[in-house]
């Protein structure tokens, strides 16, 4: 009897234990390609989310205002320069930082607001405003970006970055190469103006067939197809110009588009080619003083995007487009066609 206790008190051998190891660590294996899908399904879920609220306060700034807001944006540069998202933040519950920001000054401003003792403009828009962030990018809750024309001190990583982005309107070289639609190439006909206030009258295109916001992540960074080519730093103007959810030049400008490679511009490829045309001078030759920023996601397959009448929907990165073209334009009497 003592025996057979014993036998049943045994336990596992070497081999055993490393069998058990082994499928345990095949089962993890093939379990964390999953996790990581469940994982990115929420964040994308998130996004869309984050974005689709941000459109809620352009609704709501609407419905107190009678328009949209939009942006300041001279050509010259050294002025004071509002982009839309500081119009909205009495809009997401950040009325308390709203006050604090001098709308007299730029959004670079280093001297005190309000005397002195007051905060900077500056510092103030460090502050990171998590609806503007999509969670999938890899720059989230790091400040990144700063005033391009700066001389001192230089340009550095100061702000806080956002990841959603609207267009003036699109290129005019697009239909030159025979890319898009005649209608389309206004190239101030978009969802967000920096000349007029937007009105729900103005998007005769129709509020659901007009995009407001859409993904332009990493930046200033440059990324392509999925890679970091660049990483910006204090100083260097090898960088996106754009990034920092205050400033009016982390708009997308006009729809332009880029070759396969995200290296040749403009071109037919448009969605998660490239976040960005490299900056290198300032004001740059095309762009001036205005973003080079693509529309650019860290999403599998594609990009969230919100039109003007609050509906979010995911474009696919193998969008055609001239079909792209029709939605950035609020006015261009184009015949949409099926984009998802």
């Amino acid at each position: 009897m003592s025996l057979l206790n014993k036998r049943r008190r045994r336990g596992f051998t070497l081999v055993e234990l490393l069998v058990v190891i082994a499928i345990i660590g095949i089962l993890v294996g093939l379990l964390m390609p999953a996790i990581q899908a469940a994982r990115e399904a929420a964040r994308r879920m998130s996004c869309s989310n984050n974005i689709r609220q941000v459109e809620l306060a352009f609704q709501n700034h609407h419905s107190a205002l009678k328009h949209f807001p939009g942006n300041v944006r001279p050509l010259a540069t050294n002025t004071v320069r509002v982009r839309w998202a500081t119009h909205l933040l009495p809009y997401i519950e950040q009325n308390s930082l709203y006050q604090k920001i001098d709308l007299t000054k730029n959004w670079s401003d280093v001297t005190p607001n309000g005397g002195t003792g007051g905060p900077l403009n500056y510092d103030l828009f460090g502050t990171r405003i998590s609806l503007f962030e999509c969670p999938s990018s890899p720059n989230g809750g790091q400040i990144l970006d700063g005033a391009p024309d700066a001389p001192s001190p230089v340009w550095q990583q100061r702000v806080a970055n956002g990841d959603y982005a609207g267009f003036y309107g699109v290129d005019p070289q697009l239909f030159t190469l025979g890319l898009v639609d005649k209608e389309s190439v206004i190239p101030a006909n978009g969802g967000i103006s920096k000349t007029e206030k937007l009105t729900f009258a103005s998007f005769t295109d129709g509020s659901s067939n007009t995009i407001r916001l859409v993904e332009s992540a990493g930046r200033p960074h440059s990324y392509r197809n999925g890679k970091l080519v660049v990483t910006s730093k204090a100083g260097d103007p090898n960088r996106v110009n754009g990034g920092g959810w205050c400033r009016p030049a982390s708009e997308l400008n006009i729809l332009r588009g880029s070759s396969g490679d995200g290296l040749t511009f403009p071109g037919p490829r448009s969605i998660n080619v490239t976040n960005g045309e490299i900056l290198g001078t300032y004001p740059h030759p095309y762009y001036g003083t205005d973003g080079t920023g693509q529309i650019y996601a860290f999403h599998a397959g594609g990009v969230t995007a919100v039109f003007v009448d609050g509906s979010t929907r995911f474009l696919s990165q193998s969008i055609d487009i001239r079909s792209l073209a029709r939605l950035v334009t609020r006015n261009a009497s184009e015949v949409s066609s099926d984009f998802e």
